[in-house]
């Protein structure tokens, strides 16, 4: 008995024992886990807060006179709400009036919604963030948004989160946009190319650093910190782009390219005397969704490297004068418009029978240039031809600003393509490639009187208002050609407009001057034969004093007859019409009396300080003295009349304004602005706050 009762006490004790070392198990995990989960706290915790980088507001890019924004960063910002940072008496105190004014602002709550979202967020630790509103919001919205109730009293005390999101924005929408360039999709902070890829070193600026705790949402608090730094805005870049000549370069090349489905087209204009690009543009087709439409997506005139045609028969020529000092007027050749050249047809496009060598240039004959290199060089002295493409600065790179540009190429004896055909064939621009922009740089030399300039597009680097860099581009002391050579070049350049393959561009609001050029396109079986043609045009104006050089290219146009005098010529003729009414300190002085009369009266309607400047330009008699729009000036009595346009039912009248003058006096009035049509707005209807332009 004393026995069972012993056995069951042991049992019984080691059973206790267990339960007791269970207990104290159970115990130690808890207390365990409790300072595991304080460890873990601390860690997210630490986690959350951490060292950010703070992006810089990036440069402007600017036109010529250094006010025209052709790229800018405009501030956006995501508006976000710490719904637990304000004390409970000053969010007990605020919320009402900030919920009312939440929704007259954004009209898609009612106040009773915003109330209950932001009470309930705040009751929710884990998702005590909120973000106000799903879309971004502007600079001039926020202005006003940081007077609400809490937003008021700063991130730190009412809880308000302004996010920025900066924005790179074109105010001139596409025009120029290859050669302003764009920002990597990704972090929207690197150039990708044009001036952005160029200059990003000095537009990007510096950035600053932030320490910051994430909240729920993946949102980030900025918190007060002695390694918070700020960032260093970026320097602005000012371009020699006038945005006046832009919109007309633009505008002429786009017409033309779209009549004639071409491929692309580019057009450069740049003053002469010293280098500064004043317009350069690009455009590209492009089919989408069977849909024709011409892009700035690729920069043809610095990149676009080819055969140039008949455009080179200038450097030939002048090699010829510069090596045999020929006169205009001498006998050149007697063109049949075919001969052989070691079993291979050399052709021409007409018959020109016996001509000079003004007219083999004059008229573009191949047959022509053909004799006068063979008299001159022989078939096989292509390294002394090649001596003067390397005096004209055509086989050298011009050192672009832009980043991208190709050397020129062309053979010499040595070269390992040479032939016996190479050398006729290059006089008249085959076998050999140059880009429209180092070609336009020969053709300004000539304009010039002789003096090579660099083109350049960007003059200077600004820190606010001071000027950090100037740029001074590289100028020839020496000619390239002798003055009797370039006299003779300036003179046949105006003979082609005169009574050349250029006449169809003679009549015009001011002489011009250039040289026609059509290439057969190249292609792996050879040159085309089936009608695909470079064309380009390449000149000067006005004619007897070069103020502007132009080029214009257009790839591959379809139709018949699509030759260079057809194409790009009148493009040509159109940009230096509409430049040299635009430009009145080029005009002959005999004119200028009358020419301010008509280009007063050209000006339909406009801002009174536009006007005055135009009436200070054009030097008019009478200056505008009121303010608001006014009507062009009209001619009475030899004197000028301003009249002022009256609103129309609180809008603005812009009948007779440009669209570029209307739709900024439109926007800034609340209105949303649709516009059919080119030219000046002919008529305009408002329904709601929606008005709707004829252009014409």
């Amino acid at each position: 008995m004393s026995s069972i009762k012993s056995q069951i006490q042991s049992h019984s004790l080691r059973v206790f024992i267990g339960i007791s070392l269970f207990g104290v198990i159970i115990l130690y995990g808890i207390i365990r886990i409790q300072s595991n989960e304080e460890l873990v706290n601390k860690a997210v915790e630490k986690s959350l807060i951490f060292e950010e980088e703070i992006p810089a507001m990036r440069g402007n890019i600017y036109g010529a006179d250094g006010k025209s924004l052709l790229a800018t960063s405009v501030p956006y910002y995501y508006m976000g709400l710490d719904t637990d940072q304000a004390r409970d008496d000053l969010f007990d105190h605020s919320i009402d009036s900030l919920s009312y004014l939440l929704s007259r602002f954004f009209k898609d709550k009612s106040k009773q919604e915003y109330k209950s979202l932001i009470s309930k967020r705040r009751k929710d630790p884990k998702r005590r963030y909120l973000r106000v509103v799903s879309r971004r919001i502007s600079h001039q919205e926020k202005e006003v948004l940081q007077t609400f109730p809490l937003f008021r009293e700063g991130k730190f005390k009412g809880g308000g989160i302004f996010e920025p999101v900066p924005t790179r924005s074109l105010p001139f929408n596409s025009m120029a946009m290859r050669t302003i360039g764009s920002l990597d999709r990704d972090t929207k902070t690197k150039g990708l190319f044009g001036i952005e890829y160029s200059y990003n070193a000095y537009l990007a600026g510096k950035n600053g650093k932030a320490l910051v705790k994430r909240l729920a949402g993946g949102v980030k608090l900025p918190l007060e910190s002695d390694i918070n730094t700020e960032a260093k805005p970026g320097m602005d870049v000012v371009t020699t782009i006038d945005v006046n000549f832009q919109d007309i370069v633009e505008s002429a090349l786009r017409k033309k390219v779209e009549q004639t489905n071409a491929s692309y087209g580019s057009a450069i204009v740049m003053e002469t005397a010293t280098g500064e690009i004043k317009a350069i543009t690009n455009l590209t087709k492009r089919v989408r969704n069977g849909e024709t439409f011409y892009l700035e997506d690729m920069n043809h005139a610095v990149l676009g490297s080819t055969d140039p045609g008949s455009t080179f028969k200038l450097a030939s020529i002048m090699a010829v004068l510069e090596e045999k000092g020929i006169g205009l007027d001498d006998y050149a050749a007697n063109c049949t418009g075919k001969i052989m050249h070691h079993g291979l047809p050399f052709t021409c496009d007409h018959v020109h029978g016996d001509i000079t060598v003004r007219q083999v240039f004059e008229k573009s004959c191949n047959i022509g240039i053909y004799k006068l290199i063979e008299r001159t060089f022989g078939m096989k002295g292509i390294d002394q031809y090649v001596e003067y493409v390397n005096q004209f600065n055509l086989d050298k790179p011009i050192g672009f600003q832009l980043k991208g540009e190709k050397k020129p190429y062309f053979k010499n004896s040595e070269d390992k393509t040479y032939s016996r055909s190479t050398l006729p064939w290059m006089s008249i621009g085959y076998e050999s490639s140059i880009s429209p922009l180092q070609m336009m740089a020969f053709y300004n030399a000539v304009a010039n009187d002789g003096y090579w300039v660099e083109p350049y597009l960007v003059k200077e680097i600004r820190e606010g208002n001071q000027v950090i860099e100037q740029y001074v581009p590289r100028k020839s002391s020496q000619r390239i050609a002798s003055s009797n050579t370039i006299e003779a070049a300036q003179e046949m350049m105006r003979g082609v407009v005169d009574h050349g393959t250029g006449a169809g561009i003679k009549d015009g609001f001011c002489k011009v001057a250039g040289k026609t050029g059509t290439a057969q396109k190249l292609s792996k079986q050879g040159y085309s034969k089936q009608g695909k043609y470079y064309t380009s045009f390449m000149g000067f104006f006005p004619a007897n004093q070069p103020k502007y050089t132009c080029v214009v290219v257009i790839d591959n146009p379809q139709g018949t007859g699509m030759y260079a005098s057809k194409v790009c010529a009148p493009v040509f003729r159109e940009i230096a019409d509409k430049i040299f009414a635009y430009d009145v300190k080029i005009h002959p002085a005999q004119q200028k009396q009358y020419e301010r009369r008509l280009l007063a009266l050209q000006q339909k309607a406009g801002i009174s300080t536009d006007l005055q400047e135009i009436a200070e330009e054009l030097d008019l008699p009478t200056e505008p003295n009121s303010d608001g729009i006014l009507k062009a000036a009209i001619v009475k009595n030899d004197s000028l009349i301003w009249k002022k346009l009256n609103e129309d039912d609180g809008m603005p009248n812009v009948r007779g304004m440009t669209l570029r003058d209307a739709l900024p006096l439109l926007e800034n009035k609340g209105y949303t602005v649709r516009h059919r049509g080119l030219g000046k707005v002919k008529d305009y209807a408002l329904s709601g706050s929606t008005v709707s332009l004829v252009l014409n």
